[in-house]
């Protein structure tokens, strides 16, 4: 048996092990995706919708939890931490700018104030 033939029944009796109820209650494309083997987990987004009551019965292994990719949620940290980094560094020189700008019109007015 073939790695590709061994995950699509995998897959296949993952969905099996679903009660018909809960089958139907799930979108049309979400189980011709499942049975296709383009996903192999049903979206969080998608059990959400569902009644308590059959989300209870859909096996933990069968969910795609949002926070269930660590190397996302790594990369999404880090680019938040640069991008709070940027926008500090851009106010500080902002800042530095006014503060320039602001002593040199500062002296030449003192300069101007005592010529006459």
């Amino acid at each position: 048996m073939s790695l590709s033939a061994f995950v699509w029944s995998r897959f296949q009796d993952a969905i099996e092990d679903l009660p018909p109820e809960v089958v139907d209650q799930l979108p049309d494309d979400v189980v011709q995706q499942l049975r296709d083997g383009v996903i192999d987990k049903i979206p969080e987004d998608v059990v959400d919708r569902l009644p308590d009551s059959m989300q209870d019965q859909i096996p933990e292994g069968l969910v795609d939890f949002a926070s269930s990719n660590t190397g996302l949620a790594i990369a999404l940290a880090v680019i938040g931490v640069v991008a709070v980094l940027g926008f500090i560094w851009g106010v500080q020189k902002a800042a530095l700018k006014a503060v320039v700008f602001f002593g040199v019109v500062g002296a030449v007015t003192w300069f101007l104030f005592f010529q006459q």
